[in-house]
C-alpha cells in the first residue's frame, strides 16, 4: 500500500524541480523576446548577463506557487511546507537579485570611466568597487540567512538575535573580536585608506610582485616568476611594506658600475644619454651619471634612470648596465678595474 504522506512529500519536491525546469524553458523564450525588443537599449547584453538567473528564479517560484495551489495534497501540514518553501525561495530570490544588481552597478561604474583617465585612478576606483561589493554581498548574505531562520519557529530565536538583539552592526562588531572575521574590518580600512590597489607593485616579505586580487580576507600578489603569494588582508594594516606605485607608477632606478680612476666621466655621461635616447623604455624624466664613492682601487659610478612603471624600469636598468659595460670595454678598456701593485727595486 502506498504511503500517501511519503507520496505527498515526494510530489512537493518533484513539483519544485519541475517548476524550475519549466521556468528555465519559459525564461529562455522571454529572453529571446527581450533581445529582439531591447536591441536599441544600452547595455542590453549586460542586463541579460546579470539578470538572467534572477528572472529564471522568479518565474520558477511563480510556477511552483500556482501549481502547488492547484493540487490537493493529503498531507496535513502540506500548506505549511509549501508556504515555508515559497517564503525561503523569495528570500533567496531577493538576495540573488540584490547581489546581481550590485555587480551590474559595479560594471556600469567601471564602464562610465572616461577613456583618457589615468591608469592609477582606474585601479583606485576598481579596488574600491570590489571591496565595497564584497562587503555588501556579505551583509546581504547575513540578512538572508537571518530571514530564513525567522521563518522557522525552532530557529526564530537565532534569527531574532541576528536581526534585532545584536543587530547587523552588533554582529559585525562581535565577530571582529574573533581573529578570522577581524579581516573584514581590515578590508573596509583598505577600501577607505587604500594603501594598496589592484595593479600596485609591492615588496612583501622580500618578494616583489603585482597585486592581482583583493578580497575581504586576503590579497593575491603575483610574483615576477608567476608564483602567487596569498597574504591575509590585515597584514597591510598591521605591518610595513613597500608600495612602489602608491601615488604614481613612475619610478627612478640606479645602476652601479665600478671603474678605474682614468675613466672620462663626461664621455660616460654622453654614452648614457645615447643609450637612453635609443630605447622606448626611458620616459625622459630623469637621467644622470655621478661618482658616488671611491676607494684605493676603484670609484663607484652611479647611473640614474627613470621609467613609467616597475617592469620598464627593471628592463631599462639591465639594458643600461649591459650597454655601459659594452661601451667601456670597446671605448675605454683602460678604465676597467685594475689591481695596482707597487714594486720596489733595490738599488745596487
Amino acid at each position: 500500500m502506498i504511503d500517501f504522506l511519503v507520496y505527498d512529500k515526494l510530489l512537493i519536491f518533484g513539483l519544485l524541480i519541475f517548476s524550475f525546469l519549466i521556468g528555465f524553458i519559459f525564461n529562455q523564450g522571454v529572453n529571446k523576446i527581450y533581445l529582439v525588443i531591447a536591441k536599441k537599449i544600452p547595455l542590453h547584453n549586460e542586463i541579460k548577463k546579470y539578470f538572467y538567473f534572477p528572472s529564471w528564479f522568479l518565474i520558477s517560484i511563480l510556477i511552483f506557487s500556482i501549481a502547488s495551489s492547484a493540487i490537493n495534497f493529503k498531507l496535513e501540514n502540506s500548506d505549511y511546507i509549501i508556504t515555508k518553501t515559497i517564503q525561503i525561495l523569495y528570500v533567496l530570490f531577493f538576495g540573488i537579485l540584490s547581489i546581481r544588481t550590485i555587480s551590474f552597478l559595479e560594471y556600469i561604474l567601471n564602464e562610465k570611466q572616461p577613456k583618457d583617465i589615468a591608469d592609477f585612478h582606474k585601479r583606485q576606483l576598481n579596488t574600491q568597487l570590489k571591496i565595497i561589493k564584497s562587503i555588501t554581498t556579505a551583509i546581504i548574505s547575513v540578512i538572508c540567512m537571518a530571514l530564513i531562520f525567522l521563518s522557522f519557529s525552532s530557529l526564530k530565536s537565532l534569527g531574532s538575535t541576528i536581526l534585532t538583539s545584536a543587530g547587523i552592526i552588533g554582529i559585525i562588531a562581535g565577530f571582529a573580536a574573533q581573529k578570522t572575521l577581524n579581516l573584514l574590518f581590515a578590508g573596509i580600512q583598505i577600501a577607505i585608506s587604500q594603501p594598496i590597489k589592484i595593479g600596485d607593485v609591492l615588496i612583501v616579505e622580500g618578494e616583489w610582485g603585482t597585486v592581482e586580487e583583493i578580497t575581504l580576507t586576503y590579497v593575491v600578489l603575483k610574483i615576477w616568476d608567476l608564483r602567487r603569494l596569498v597574504i591575509p588582508i590585515n597584514y597591510f594594516v598591521e605591518k610595513s611594506f613597500q608600495n612602489w606605485t602608491k601615488t604614481s607608477t613612475q619610478l627612478l632606478g640606479t645602476v652601479y658600475i665600478y671603474l678605474d680612476y682614468s675613466i672620462d666621466i663626461e664621455k660616460l655621461r654622453k654614452a648614457l644619454n645615447d643609450i637612453l635616447n635609443s630605447t622606448p623604455l626611458w620616459d625622459k624624466f630623469a637621467s644622470g651619471i655621478q661618482v658616488t664613492d671611491a676607494n684605493d682601487k676603484t670609484m663607484q659610478v652611479r647611473a640614474l634612470v627613470s621609467a613609467k612603471n616597475s617592469s620598464d624600469l627593471w628592463n631599462l636598468r639591465c639594458l643600461v648596465r649591459e650597454k655601459l659595460i659594452e661601451y667601456i670595454k670597446n671605448e675605454a678598456p683602460q678604465s676597467l678595474p685594475k689591481i695596482r701593485n707597487i714594486v720596489y727595486l733595490e738599488k745596487k
